[in-house]
């Protein structure tokens, strides 16, 4: 399918995957069982720092299947990556078979300790944690097809109601702004224009 110019904002490129693959209507990410979080996830070094500032608040919402020791919150090694504002980033450790952030109820404390604070529910919260499944690679805006075909959540298809972009909102305009997301809205609508057929289909 010929599309127009890729959506960018600042140095960051839009894949078409984002318009081209999508939920039937009443699924998406908001029904997330927090798989994609077991494993632990990689911080901007940066996004340590401030969760390292919040440690007191944030021990107030661990249970007893999390570790309370900020030491061990974090793995020791460090790495370059330029999709992180700082150009480095680091892994979160797993403990019980989970990152040290999820609960025993696939809930993130990082994100209930800000929301029960007053803060803003993300402020506390990685960058790439918030995003998923939305992802950035190569400094490309894209959809992460780690668990496509494993959760419903995370499953995508060429033939949708609602395209990924629209499911995300909330997460793209925390990365791209109201604007960046206006002009998501459209590209999309000048793709499905050109498209006689609906759902837009992929390459």
């Amino acid at each position: 399918m010929t599309t127009n110019q890729p959506v960018r904002n600042n140095n960051l490129t839009i894949s078409d995957d984002l318009f081209t693959k999508g939920y039937p209507a009443g699924k998406g990410p908001c029904s997330c069982n927090s798989t994609c979080c077991a494993g632990g996830v990689y911080a901007d070094v940066r996004e340590r720092e401030i969760i390292l500032q919040h440690k007191e608040t944030i021990k107030k919402y661990l249970d007893e299947t999390q570790i309370a020791d900020e030491l061990q919150w974090f793995e020791g090694r460090e790495f370059d990556d330029p999709d992180f504002a700082s150009g480095r980033c680091v892994g979160t450790r797993e403990h019980n078979d989970k990152c040290v952030f999820l609960d025993k109820t696939g809930r993130c404390s990082l994100q209930v300790a800000a929301a029960q604070e007053g803060m803003h529910k993300w402020a506390i919260k990685p960058l790439f944690c918030i995003l998923y499944p939305i992802e950035i690679s190569n400094h490309v805006v894209g959809f992460d097809d780690m668990l496509q075909d494993d959760e419903s959540c995370c499953t995508v298809n060429s033939t949708f109601d609602v395209p990924v972009f629209e499911a995300c909102k909330e997460e793209l305009v925390h990365l791209l702004g109201t604007e960046g997301f206006v002009h998501m809205q459209e590209r999309y609508a000048r793709m499905k224009s050109s498209t006689p057929t609906a759902p837009v289909e992929a390459r």
